[in-house]
């Protein structure tokens, strides 16, 4: 296995925003990239974290990602929107679109934001996060690229697509966020940079055999969660994200490859539903704290010490960090190499041959 180097998350974010300004994104939007990958690395999420950098800034030194901002509204119908990202950075056109879809259900009671032709957004679970700390409940889905066939069939037809769910509770939202592949192609990629071997059951090889092999996966099949029923719930998100949308769902999405001079566009839709709107808010709260409560207090199976509700995990992870990441060597690398291309001075602790904790730099 490949050793891990811990790097500061604070250095590391400033330095990964420094990258994007330099890349073309404005001072404000490259932090907000940045913060959110920070975010996911810290949370537990690693496959949506600083490993997807790299990829996102040599999009948008090919010109393969748009330097905007702010995603033109193409429709808008009481509490329905549909949005064009026109290739704009994933994670901050779906900030635009959840904003806008908490905006409208706070006036309507409901909101229906679609969107096409964005780019990948990172952890579905941060948006519906944002929603419910707003006091609305919200899903949000998304649709990737075809890596998954129908069950019994070798061909891709649908995405890892992906699906989050929030509810409001008086401590941490409660955050469903699920691919609906057994594994998906982010955490393969983290496994392929970090030196690991997949679990078994996540994917095929292009011959359609068994592996465990994160090289012969992405070449290969990944295998949908749950059989039938993974394939079927990546189906529906697909249409229903990509129809709404008017943006590409299937095959229109095109091939997986990395080759970042192509724009890899999504289609997604977010749902949010103002609470206040159904019911009191407090009355909402109130039992759904105890629903956490059923669960954490649950009977547990022996040796269990503790039992968590969606997403607990991630929330707590976020909270209680030590202000340190896990980098893979291939990933700081990767970095290091675009920070030169791109004139960026290459901070200490990122130096080639970091030593186990690395020393954060000074201001």
């Amino acid at each position: 296995m490949t050793i891990q180097h811990l790097v500061p998350a604070k250095d590391l974010g400033q330095f990964v925003a420094e990258l994007f300004e330099a890349a073309g994104l404005s001072v404000r939007a490259a932090e907000r990239v940045s913060d959110a990958l920070i975010e996911a690395d810290l949370s537990g999420r690693s496959s949506h974290g600083v490993l997807q950098a790299d990829n996102y800034l040599a999009r948008l030194v090919a010109g393969a990602m748009s330097t905007a901002e702010q995603p033109r509204i193409i429709s808008e119908s009481g509490g329905a929107v549909v949005l064009d990202a026109a290739g704009m950075e994933g994670h901050l056109a779906a900030e635009e679109a959840i904003a806008i879809a908490i905006a409208k259900a706070q006036d309507n009671g409901v909101a229906a934001v679609a969107v096409r032709r964005g780019q990948h957004m990172g952890v579905a679970g941060r948006y519906v996060r944002m929603a419910a700390e707003a006091g609305c409940a919200a899903l949000a889905m998304g649709n990737t690229k075809p890596v998954m066939p129908a069950p019994g069939g070798a061909e891709r037809l649908v995405g890892t697509n992906p699906i989050a769910i929030g509810i409001p509770t008086t401590d941490h939202p409660i955050v469903l966020d699920m691919a609906t592949s057994a594994g998906t192609y982010g955490r393969i990629r983290h496994a392929h940079a970090a030196g690991q071997t997949l679990p078994e059951g996540w994917a095929l090889d292009a011959y359609g055999r068994p592996t465990t092999d994160p090289a012969a996966a992405m070449k290969g099949l990944l295998l949908p969660m749950g059989g039938a029923k993974g394939f079927a719930l990546s189906f529906a998100i697909d249409l229903m994200a990509g129809l709404l949308s008017s943006g590409a769902w299937g095959a229109k999405l095109g091939e997986l490859d990395d080759d970042t001079t192509k724009p890899q566009l999504s289609s997604y839709l977010f749902i949010v539903l103002d609470i206040a709107h159904f019911r009191p808010l407090s009355d909402f709260l109130e039992e759904a704290d105890e629903a956490v409560r059923r669960v954490r207090q649950s009977r547990r199976a022996e040796g269990v010490e503790r039992l968590f509700t969606p997403g607990e995990r991630s929330a707590e992870a976020l909270e209680k960090n030590n202000g340190m990441i896990e980098l893979a060597p291939t990933v700081a690398h990767a970095l290091r190499e675009r920070a030169q291309a791109l004139g960026v001075a290459i901070p200490r602790f990122m130096e080639e041959h970091p030593t186990a904790e690395a020393v954060p730099r000074q201001s």
